[in-house]
């Protein structure tokens, strides 16, 4: 995952500077769904999306199928979001604010083609989009300066999690990524 020069930074500002349009400190805590409604963006989850036959409703709710978790659809000028329901909360607030990546960096959405099977699956795949989009949602759900403060606070997982509405996974990845950990402790030294 090689990202263009600059770009990790700008996602930490980006973070700083939602957060103070939002009136948070950059310590706050960042819900996708805030953070929809502040960009005027419609979230639904598969049981909001009505019309669909039973096979349909179930083939787009099955909990094992990991083909999916959210995605974004463009209708005219607006964005709505949908993601599969049974997930946690902790995976939705993720893949909620990873989709609201995809649309904060102006990328084109995937166009989607239909399978034989009645697969839907994506016919322009970026893993470049993909990749931003997974880096500006987890700073977006906890960036450099809360890190720091769990750390430097001593911050149990499990409370940070809660705190931050995020996933034991996520909350190892960004601590990994961003080396806060070793940062803290090269300053006690």
């Amino acid at each position: 995952m090689a990202f263009r020069r600059g770009f990790k930074s700008q996602c930490e500002r980006r973070s700083v500077e939602i957060r103070k349009s939002l009136n948070l400190t950059t310590v706050c805590p960042l819900s996708a769904f805030d953070l929809a409604q502040h960009f005027d963006v419609t979230v639904w989850s598969t049981e909001d999306v009505h019309g669909l036959t039973t096979d349909d409703h179930l083939c787009l709710s099955t909990e094992d199928d990991d083909c999916w978790s959210a995605l974004t659809l463009r209708i005219e000028s607006d964005h709505l979001v949908i993601y599969k329901s049974g997930q946690s909360d902790a995976r939705v607030n993720s893949v909620v604010m990873h989709e609201l990546s995809h649309i904060i960096l102006g990328h084109e959405l995937a166009d989607a083609v239909l399978l034989s099977d009645g697969s839907l699956v994506p016919s322009n795949f970026s893993q470049d989009q993909e990749d931003e989009a997974d880096w500006l949602g987890g700073t977006l759900l906890l960036p450099r300066p809360a890190l720091l403060k769990i750390v430097q606070d001593q911050t149990a997982d499990a409370i940070a999690q809660r705190h931050y509405g995020v996933s034991t996974e996520m909350l190892i990845y960004r601590t990994r990524m961003t080396g806060v950990r070793n940062q803290m402790r090269n300053r006690r030294h």
